[in-house]
């Protein structure tokens, strides 16, 4: 009696094997996007960082060294922020927002902030997954004196 009852066990693995591989391939294809997205996120905020130190360039350095206030043009802060995304390693990010602040006896700062679509590479092939994921970053430079 227990030589019959491992026989009809025998088959069940072999019922259950496809489901294990539909898991392990669906499983996969998440890990693959997930950790796409955590790559352009990295390199969103290494842009972001590039972006705010390359924005110091529009520091009035003539006002500084006159009267030693730190002054900065909006205009010249705002493109070269433009023309550094533009030229980073990734050019289709767009630029959210640039801000100054802190001039008036605070520590002046620069923040950038930057956003990415990031098409996904696994997600649109299964069932009701995602085209694509929306990743914002920030960085900030302040000037200390």
């Amino acid at each position: 009696m227990l030589m019959q009852h491992r026989r009809m066990d025998a088959g069940t693995v072999l019922l259950l094997f496809p489901a294990a591989v539909l898991i392990m391939i669906v499983l996969g294809a998440i890990v693959i996007d997930v950790s796409l997205s955590q790559v352009r996120a990295r390199e969103l905020e290494f842009a972001a960082a590039s972006a705010a130190n390359d924005a110091l360039g529009a520091l009035d350095v003539q006002n500084l060294r006159a009267t030693g206030q730190v002054r900065f043009d909006p205009v010249l802060a705002e493109a070269i922020v433009m023309e550094s995304v533009a030229m980073g390693p990734l050019p289709t990010a767009s630029v959210r927002s640039i801000s100054i602040t802190g001039i008036d006896g605070e520590t002046p700062q620069i923040a950038v902030t930057l956003t990415l679509v990031v098409d996904l590479v696994m997600s649109p092939a299964l069932p009701g997954g995602i085209g694509s994921t929306t990743i914002t970053r920030t960085r900030t430079v302040s000037i200390l004196g």
